[in-house]
């Protein structure tokens, strides 16, 4: 059975409907000869299909490459609102964004980032800024939203900012209503096309990533894991801030177990390393810790992964450094 993101759109025109601009900044992020013949990148792209002689685009060519893709797909946006306080009872600022997906998530994210707060304190003559939240775990809750939401579903995607915390809702539960632990760590899209243009676009990492990042990016932030509610009809994240506690969280690596962002003992001891000789090439590596080359390399791409270390250089010279 196709999904919605498959099905193909029969009212939507080409010639006037599709925005050749927003197509060629994506065949540039992604890699591909922005000089390709329309129909056939989008046919390779899985974004539509032949019907007798006619190429015909499908929902997922909408979200992405429409002019105006809410005149399609209604649902097709994400509301922001800010409240005041810790309730709905007052609202300080809303916006309606409706635009392609890739915008979307860029439009959301710049509203949370403006009200949400920036914190400073000085240690001697130098300076060390802290945000109120990772906006990178919250990203990727928005990539998450509109990616795997139920297009079926004429509600939109929500994104409420209170004092205390930042919500993002999504239509549509879990895919074949299983529970939340079942898709921990796995892949279960329901929009198939959607999903493989954000990959294209080196949007999405691994997937059924999604919800382990979120937890290390809060919790390298030193916030809490986030919070996962799943029902028939909505996915929503909530990502619990400091509070009162914002000064407090300048150089939270300091205040987290590395344990809980998975790294063994072998990496942590490495890490101290690092700090105290400033770095390492791969064969310093492997002598210090007797370790085979394949066992190296498989450390030092997580530990890169996982934005603790930073390469320098090339070949044998490269060396291995903190990222402080």
């Amino acid at each position: 059975m196709k999904g919605f993101d498959e099905e193909l759109a029969e009212n939507f025109n080409l010639e006037l409907d599709f925005d050749r601009e927003k197509f060629s900044l994506f065949l540039a992020r992604a890699g591909i000869d922005i000089d390709v013949v329309k129909e056939q990148a989008l046919y390779e792209l899985g974004c539509g299909n032949l019907k007798g002689k006619d190429f015909l685009a499908n929902n997922a060519c909408i979200l992405l490459f429409a002019k105006k893709s809410e005149h399609f797909i209604e649902q097709s946006y994400v509301t922001c609102v800010r409240y005041h306080g810790n309730s709905m009872a007052t609202v300080i600022d809303r916006k309606d964004f409706h635009d392609t997906l890739i915008s979307l998530v860029d439009e959301a994210e710049n509203f949370v980032k403006k009200h949400t707060r920036l914190a400073y304190k000085f240690e001697g003559f130098q300076r060390t800024d802290v945000e109120e939240y990772p906006y990178n775990a919250v990203r990727e809750a928005l990539i998450n939203a509109v990616c795997h939401r139920d297009y079926s579903d004429k509600n939109n995607v929500f994104v409420n900012v209170f004092d205390d915390r930042i919500e993002v809702i999504s239509p549509g539960g879990i895919p074949g209503n299983l529970p939340l632990k079942e898709v921990y760590g796995r892949s279960h899209p329901r929009n198939h096309v959607v999903v493989k243009l954000f990959r294209r676009a080196h949007l999405v990492e691994k997937l059924g990533s999604g919800l382990k990042r979120m937890e290390e990016f809060m919790l390298l932030h030193g916030l809490k894991k986030p919070v996962y509610e799943a029902t028939q009809a909505y996915f929503k994240v909530t990502f619990n801030g400091p509070g009162n506690k914002l000064l407090d969280m300048v150089n939270p690596i300091r205040k987290i177990n590395l344990k809980d962002l998975g790294l063994n003992d072998r990496q942590i001891k490495f890490l101290k390393t690092l700090q105290d000789l400033g770095g390492l090439t791969r064969k310093e590596f492997e002598k210090k810790f007797d370790l085979s080359k394949a066992t190296s390399t498989r450390d030092l791409h997580e530990l890169m992964k996982k934005g603790f270390v930073k390469a320098e250089g090339k070949g044998r010279q490269t060396r291995y450094q903190l990222i402080k």
